[in-house]
């Protein structure tokens, strides 16, 4: 291996090349392996090894071959076929970037050829010919590689399911990026390949509306309505939207899997057959796409991984002459001028280039003396000298006539000045120097209001006096304020003026995750891990931008990270266990909550632990739990309602009803208690008190009343 040339959430990707003992050498390879601090945890390497044991049964030019899979230093790795391009994630957020929507025949060659690349999985079979019965389960943007040749191929089998083979997962919880994810794997039920065909019609539905299918405020909404199965039509949002594709794309997301297309070969054949405003590109056209948005001569991971190979130990033999895959020099001139990286002996990290015709802007202030007005003052006029004869009555005329113009050049003169000290008075506000920045911090500190911090701060970053310190603080009360937009515009100063701070980057960060720039965001991540590796605040932050994408599997393995290098941070024990109970991992939650519990009175995690608990039939444990979150934090509405679940369990359906009730006054804009009390009614057999709790519902949720009152059990 030479360098790394990826790094995700648990691996990372290296360039790599066989040499087989008589010194031949094979073709780039990409070698990837699990992150060091993950080699421990066994179900993660079920995970890693599960991905590369079906990958290899499927050979299909859509799907990436798996080439090798062994064991280095006790260390597992998988070698697989060299990839250069960008995910079908990162071409629709670059695109969008450029307030632009992925042409549609494009996007209909890129489903058209990811799912003949899945569906291959689907049907393929053992060495005795046995369907392996291949589910994805994961199957999204992210895992969609478009390469620049515009050839589209699945990668990332890590969470499939195949029969024969097993899967990498636990039962019985939720996995993948639940956008995607078919009201059956919502529901726990068993899935087959039809789940995947759900996920192929998210993302048409997404191409024709510009919007997701299944919408909403929170997780627990977006899954309900998944499980209705009701999207609007995609010509409510769009009326040119052709009704034969919308009708493709409406069958794909039948709640019922029945209702669906049979296979994705089914689904392909339908797409194709439209033609006319739906014709599907041709991958010349995708490749050509590609250059558009990621041009060859500028992308920074091309650039990344045309260094990585010429960082290759193995590319010159001793003749110096280069490899054959080794890429060619950019057009007539050649290859960029920056420093190529030198060999090592150890696998070396190479940061992607900066875009060229990038660019430091530098300021520049006048020091040229500005005169009032640009008027020099005149010179008085004199008094006119009487003669020293006798005078006429004709001069004395001229010296009354004099007198009046005399006296409106004097006004004359009067204005000119008065004028020009309004400029000058003029050019000194608009020179007028600002607060200093620590003044400016202090007064944003001490306002009372979001728009008078952010008044405060206007023009920060373009403020050179402003310390790194100074800039941190400043972005940090922005984001407080709810200011992000203002809070990246900083970042990005404070990142030009000081590119070497961690700190830079991580406000970078969280301003474009609160920004929804998925893009931006894991740029700014990669930055501050490559300067602050060991800092626990960046998995952090790649952990927020994992939640808010709705990938709760990456959000997790970014906060294993951080609890791995900080077991005893108020800012990631907590979080951690909290995302494992509700992730389902019961026993690995426990753990956490517990050793954090021991050390600190913390009612939230208390309570979290508790329910956890609950779920794994520790009742009496659970109860007192929760009664000491309660005396901990009286006014903390989850204890109460967990503790309802607790007592409904035990039988003391009064006791349960007193703590939902409770649980619905302390947080009236949260259904969960309503919805349990509800329940609880219909078990009693109290209609009354059901119909009571549905109008409750529908008075207070009245665009997701539906849903929640079915979740009482006895539908509307």
């Amino acid at each position: 291996m030479s360098a790394r040339i990826a790094t995700g959430g648990m691996a990372e990707v290296y360039l790599a090349r066989a040499i087989t003992p008589d010194g031949q050498r094979g073709p780039s390879v990409a070698v990837k392996r699990l992150m060091p601090h993950l080699v421990a945890d066994r179900r993660i390497v079920q995970m890693f090894l599960n991905e590369a044991r079906i990958t290899a049964q499927v050979r299909h030019p859509h799907v990436v071959s798996i080439l090798e899979l062994g064991m280095e230093g006790g260390e597992p790795f998988i070698a697989m076929e060299l990839l250069e391009g960008r995910s079908f994630a990162e071409v629709r957020q670059e695109a969008a970037e450029r307030g632009q929507r992925v042409p549609l025949g494009i996007t209909l060659r890129v489903l058209v050829d990811a799912c003949r690349g899945l569906d291959a999985a689907h049907r393929a079979v053992d060495e005795a010919g046995r369907p392996l019965k291949i589910v994805h389960r994961d199957f999204t943007p992210d895992n969609i590689h478009v390469g620049v040749n515009g050839v589209v191929k699945v990668i990332d089998f890590g969470i499939a399911k195949a029969d024969a083979l097993g899967a990498g997962t636990e039962p019985g919880t939720l996995k993948g990026k639940f956008f995607y994810m078919s009201p059956e794997m919502i529901a726990g039920r068993s899935v087959d390949h039809r789940a995947d065909l759900f996920a192929a019609g998210v993302m048409l539905y997404e191409q024709l509306c510009g919007r997701r299918p299944f919408t909403g405020m929170s997780t627990d909404e977006v899954l309900t309505r998944i499980s209705e199965g009701k999207p609007k039509p995609p010509t409510a949002f769009d009326p040119s939207v052709p009704q034969a594709l919308e009708a493709v794309c409406l069958m794909a997301l039948a709640k019922d899997p029945e209702a669906r297309f049979d296979s994705l070969q089914t689904f392909i054949a339908a797409i194709e057959l439209l033609g006319g405003p739906a014709e599907v590109a041709a991958p010349a056209q995708v490749s050509a796409y590609l250059d558009t948005l990621f041009p060859p001569d500028s992308d920074p991971k091309r650039l990344a991984l045309r260094s990585a190979r010429l960082a290759d130990p193995s590319n010159s033999g001793a003749d110096g002459a280069p490899a054959l895959d080794v890429l060619p020099p950019f057009g007539v001139q050649g290859i960029p001028s920056w420093p190529v990286p030198p060999p090592a002996e150890a696998p070396v990290m190479t940061r992607p280039l900066p875009p060229l015709g990038t660019h430091t802007v530098s300021l520049r202030v006048s020091t040229r003396p500005v005169t009032a007005g640009g008027v020099s003052s005149p010179v008085p006029p004199q008094p006119p000298v009487a003669p020293s004869g006798p005078t006429t009555a004709s001069a004395q005329d001229k010296a009354a006539r004099a007198e009046p113009r005399s006296r409106r050049a004097l006004a004359i003169v009067a204005g000119v000045l008065a004028l020009g000290g309004l400029g000058a008075g003029a050019t000194w506000y608009l020179r007028r120097p600002e607060p200093p920045p620590p003044a400016r911090i202090a007064a944003a500190e001490a306002a009372t209001t979001a728009e008078a911090k952010v008044s405060a701060l206007d023009g920060m970053g373009k403020d050179v006096r402003a310390t790194a310190a100074e800039l941190a603080r400043a972005g940090t009360l922005l984001l407080n304020a709810g200011a992000h937009s203002q809070a990246l515009s900083l970042a990005e100063a404070y990142t030009s003026r000081f590119p070497k701070e961690a700190e830079a980057h991580l406000l970078a960060a969280r301003a474009a995750t609160e920004l929804r720039m998925g893009k931006r965001a894991e740029r700014a991540i990669d930055e501050a891990t490559a300067l602050a590796p060991k800092d626990v605040r960046v998995p952090l932050a790649l952990a927020d931008l994992r939640a808010r994408q709705g990938d709760v599997p990456g959000a997790l393995t970014a906060l294993a990270k951080a609890y791995a290098q900080a077991p005893g941070s108020a800012q990631v024990a907590p979080r951690y266990g909290q995302l494992l109970s509700q992730g389902g991992r019961l026993d690995e939650a426990a753990t956490v909550l517990t050793t954090w519990t021991r050390q600190h009175d913390d009612a939230e995690s208390l309570a979290e632990l508790g329910f956890v608990r609950f779920r794994q039939e520790k009742l009496d444990d659970a109860v007192a739990l929760l009664k000491r979150a309660q005396r901990k934090a009286p006014t903390l509405a989850v204890a109460h309602s967990y503790l309802g679940a607790v007592l409904f369990r035990q039988g003391d359906l009064r006791g349960a009803e007193r703590e939902y009730r409770e649980a619905e006054r302390l947080a009236p804009d949260d259904p969960r208690a309503l919805t349990a009390r509800c329940q609880l009614h219909v078990h009693q057999g109290d209609t009354a008190q059901v119909a009571e709790v549905k109008r409750t519902l529908a008075e207070r949720f009245p665009d997701r009343a539906v849903a929640l009152a079915a979740e009482c059990g006895t539908g509307n």
